[in-house]
Parts: C-alpha cells; sequence; structure tokens
C-alpha cells in the first residue's frame, strides 16, 4: 500500500498543484467564453492523458523516451509563452487572448505528459503469479485511492485559495510558480537534446543537467514550500474586518466569509503538512533496506548440502549461503510449508532476481516487490516465486547436490 502511495504522490503531486493554480488564474481571468475554454482545456487535457496512456502501453508502437521528449516540447514552449505574454497582457484583449491560449496549451500538455505515469500504477494492483482477491491487492488499491484524493484535495485547495487572494498576489505566486517548475521541464528537454549531440558535449553542462534531473524531487518540494504564502496571506487577511458595516446582517455575512477564507488557508496548510511528510517520512519509510537474516550453518558430504529436518520443525525461513564453483556467492532457504511438505529454493526469483525474500510474520515477503508468497505455491516454478532447486529427503534429512546450485550460479552474478 505505501509503496503504490509514494509512487503515485511522487508522479502527480507537482503536476496537480501547478494545474489547479492554473485553473484558478484562468478563473479569475476576464475573456470571452472563459467558462467554456476552462473546461474545454480540463475536458481536452483529460482526453489527451488517455491517448497518452494508450500509446505508451501499445508494445513497440512508439519509442517512450522519444515520446516523452516531444510531449515535453509543447510545455515549454507554452511556459515561454506564459512567461513572455504575462508581461503584455494587460496592453490589449489580443495580449490577453494570446495569454489565455498558451496557459490552455500548457494544460492540456501536461495532462498528457504527467497524468500517464498515474494510471500506470493501475498495473501493479496485481502481480504475476498473485491471486487477485487478496490482501495486498486491497492494500495496494487503497494506498493508489487515497493518493489520488490528496492530489485531487490538494489542487482543489490552491484552486480556491488563488481565486480569493489579492491580484497582485496571484500574478506574482502564477509566474514564480511556473519558473519553479519549469526548471525541470526545461532540463527535460536538455537532457534529450544532449544525448543526441544536439548539444556540445561538456562534463559541467552534464553534471549540472544530471543533477537537476536526479534531484527532481527539490523542484516539487520548492514549488509546495513557496506556495505556502498563499495561504497565509489568505489567513492574514482575513483575520479582522477592516471596513465598516450599517447593517450587521452584512457584517455577520463578511465574517463568515472571513471564516471560510481562514478555514481554507487552515486546510491548505495541512495538505502541505500531509504532502510532505509523504514524500520525505514516508518515502524513506517505504525505500528503507531489510536486512536479510543471517545465513545458518549446514554441512557437505559427498558434494550433497545436508540439513537436518528437525531445523525446519518450527516452520520459519532458514537462508544458507554456498560459494559455487565459479566463485559467485548464492543464498537459498528451505521452509517447511505443512507436514511433509518443504520448500528448497533459491533466494531468488525470475522477476525479481537476487534481491531475497524476508519473513513479515508468518508471511515470506519478496524485498523488492513487496509481494507476499503463498506458503503452498513456495518451490513451484513460475511468478514471483523463488525459483525451485532439486532435492531429496532422506534419513530425515534433506540433501541438496552442490551441482544443481553451481548450475544457478548465474542467477546471483
Amino acid at each position: 500500500m505505501l509503496k503504490i502511495f509514494i509512487k503515485v504522490m511522487e508522479a502527480g503531486i507537482g503536476f496537480s498543484f501547478i494545474i489547479g493554480l492554473a485553473l484558478g488564474y484562468l478563473s479569475t481571468e476576464n475573456f470571452k467564453n472563459k467558462y467554456k475554454i476552462i473546461f474545454g482545456t480540463v475536458f481536452m487535457g483529460t482526453l489527451a492523458a488517455i491517448i497518452s496512456s494508450i500509446l505508451r502501453e501499445i508494445p513497440n508502437f512508439v519509442n517512450r523516451s522519444s515520446l516523452s521528449f516531444w510531449s515535453m516540447v509543447p510545455i515549454v514552449i507554452a511556459l515561454i509563452g506564459i512567461i513572455v505574454f504575462y508581461f503584455l497582457k494587460e496592453k490589449s484583449n489580443v495580449h490577453k487572448n494570446v495569454f489565455v491560449g498558451f496557459l490552455s496549451l500548457y494544460i492540456i500538455a501536461s495532462f498528457f505528459y504527467y497524468m500517464p505515469a498515474i494510471f500506470v500504477q493501475l498495473n501493479n494492483f496485481v502481480y504475476y503469479g498473485e491471486s487477485a482477491v487478496s490482501t495486498m491487492v486491497l492494500y495496494r488499491i487503497i494506498g493508489y485511492v487515497f493518493a489520488v484524493v490528496l492530489m485531487f484535495l490538494s489542487g482543489l485547495a490552491i484552486f480556491k485559495t488563488i481565486r480569493r487572494v489579492d491580484q497582485n498576489y496571484r500574478d506574482e505566486v502564477l509566474l514564480i510558480s511556473f519558473l519553479i517548475w519549469g526548471i525541470n521541464q526545461i532540463f527535460i528537454i536538455l537532457q534529450r537534446l544532449y544525448a543526441i549531440d544536439l548539444i556540445p558535449r561538456n562534463a559541467k553542462l552534464f553534471s549540472i543537467i544530471a543533477w537537476v534531473i536526479n534531484h527532481a524531487n527539490y523542484i516539487g518540494f520548492s514549488l509546495m514550500i513557496f506556495l505556502i504564502i498563499l495561504p497565509i496571506i489568505l489567513y492574514l487577511d482575513n483575520i479582522k474586518v477592516k471596513e465598516t458595516f450599517k447593517n450587521p446582517a452584512e457584517l455577520r455575512k463578511k465574517k463568515y466569509h472571513m471564516r471560510c477564507n481562514r478555514n481554507l488557508a487552515k486546510f491548505f496548510l495541512v495538505l502541505v503538512a500531509i504532502n510532505v511528510f509523504s514524500l520525505t517520512y514516508l518515502r524513506a519509510y517505504s525505500g528503507r533496506d531489510i536486512e536479510l537474516s543471517e545465513p545458518e550453518e549446514y554441512v557437505i558430504e559427498n558434494d550433497m548440502i545436508i540439513v537436518p529436518l528437525s531445523e525446519l520443525e518450527d516452520m520459519r525461513l532458514h537462508r544458507y549461503q554456498y560459494t559455487a564453483s565459479d566463485g559467485v556467492h548464492m543464498r537459498f532457504f528451505l521452509i517447511k510449508k505443512s507436514q511433509g511438505s518443504y520448500g528448497v529454493v533459491l533466494d531468488a526469483c525470475e522477476i525479481c532476481g537476487p534481491s531475497g525474500y524476508y519473513e513479515r510474520g508468518d508471511d515470506v515477503i519478496c524485498k523488492l516487490c513487496d509481494v507476499v508468497m503463498n506458503r503452498g505455491t513456495i518451490g513451484f516454478k513460475g511468478g514471483c516465486n523463488p525459483i525451485p532447486i532439486p532435492y531429496i529427503v532422506h534419513d530425515e534429512k534433506i540433501k541438496i547436490s552442490t551441482q544443481d546450485l553451481d548450475a544457478n550460479s548465474f542467477v546471483f552474478k
């Protein structure tokens, strides 16, 4: 649940903030057919996101790197247009309409680029070989839904907040927010141009591009931290009634609206706190390195690894290490599944490789993908099950040929 929650948040929280900001700002501008254009922009953006997701899922239909580059191009073009016409939009209606056009293009192109990364997580509800009707699948669905709801509320909060602050603050916040978020977008373009040699090779430039791309989350954090200014401004402007009212009813109405604005500001700050907590502490917690249990001892006789059945009676995972004939260090584990039934497997699978398995309570978990193993299928080939190895049970002992382990050393290379 936590892993899919973090993945969706990383993919979409910055997008939700910037789209909420852009749509909120659009709704405050005066231009012809305003609401038709806003709803049309959202509709076209959603349609673009669906088309983008379908294109990315068709095998060998498009080069995904090229698609990502070309879908970022209109975003950067729109960003440049927004910045230029931001300073010109008050000169004439033509300039304002061009500004609105660039802002609408930016929103639609952002849907096309960012939303597929959120949609693709729908494919991670059920892992290969896992039952679709299981607690883990339910947890992943809950994590996904919670992340989407949090993104929606964040976008809605900034949409409502930007509409209620003073026009001067609104303009400055929009411009600075787009400049912050645009850093990562511009460097995605530069990365691609550098990769195809349209930008001359330069070690210093490469290190700058690599640093920005590898620390893209910092851009999202910077945007969220900067946007805290909006609820603070809104709250401070609605603490005390500054106007005078002859009619008590109007005064009560004013106080009610001010109280609503303060509540919105507090709600916005709570959402930002939850987002920051999720992308810092929870992200670190979900990505923590889980240490595998220490290898246990065994004996080798006549090229056979021997483990007494009595050591497996606790029905826990028992891990062992073996050095193959080619010098590769391998891990395997044994577990008693039920009376007279044992799992004898490599500490690796065909999908996740040699990441290993660990115990959480009575469950055996894949360290990489967090899938809970069905104890009954440990020892069977396929899915995320650990790779089985041949063995025999003789004289109350499990015996494994070292030749069978040597033959599988490539798994751990």
